[in-house]
């Protein structure tokens, strides 16, 4: 058999401690390393001192500047409201424009009617009174010549303004002569098709 001799008491080894060879860690090396883990923090921070010291002025200062900024835009919170209860009545009169053109569009106006009559009385025939009333209308005058009231009852039957059915009568107590001069007086009615 073996012997083996398990007797290391009286040796042991100072430079295996805690799991670490110490006889392989470099001493100057590791006091640098741990004097410059202390130190450059202090260094770096004395260096850049300035650069950060403009930095947080400068910072101070854009904070300050956008809360003033920000005060100003409250300011405007009451302009805000004033263009959004603008808006909400131009949107209103907007509807109401609208409602108003159909209207209009609907309105009968007889301008067009009348400049017709007036461009196509024969220039013997007088109007002494125009009546209109919704669709109808109601002419009466007088004329010299028969033939002149023929021609404006023609004019008014080809308009594309009236339907066509003209009645003609001869009005009840109208004069049968002005200043001395023989007229006859008619009364013309017929309905307007469009204005």
């Amino acid at each position: 058999m073996i012997e083996i001799n398990l007797s290391t008491k009286g040796k042991e080894d100072i430079s295996n401690f805690g799991g670490i060879n110490w006889s392989l860690v470099n001493v100057k090396f590791s006091l640098l390393g741990i004097v410059l883990l202390y130190l450059l923090p202090f260094v770096i921070s004395s260096y850049f001192e300035s650069d950060i010291t403009l930095y947080e002025n400068e910072q101070k200062e854009l904070v300050k500047e956008n809360r003033t900024k920000l005060s100003e835009l409250r300011k405007y919170d009451s302009i805000k409201d004033q263009v959004r209860e603008l808006e909400e009545q131009q949107e209103a009169l907007k509807a109401k424009i609208t409602v108003i053109k159909k209207i209009i569009d609907k309105r009968r106006n007889p301008f067009n009617v009348l400049k017709y009559i007036s461009e196509n009385t024969p220039d013997d025939v007088w109007l002494t009174e125009l009546e209109l009333d919704n669709e109808k209308i109601k002419l009466l005058g007088y004329s010299t010549s028969w033939k002149s009231i023929a021609d404006f009852i023609e004019n008014i039957k080809s308009s594309i303004f009236f339907n066509g059915n003209v009645s003609y009568n001869k009005p009840e107590g109208a004069t049968d002569k002005i200043k001395n001069r023989r007229v006859e007086s008619f009364e013309i009615t017929t309905e307007i098709v469009g204005f």
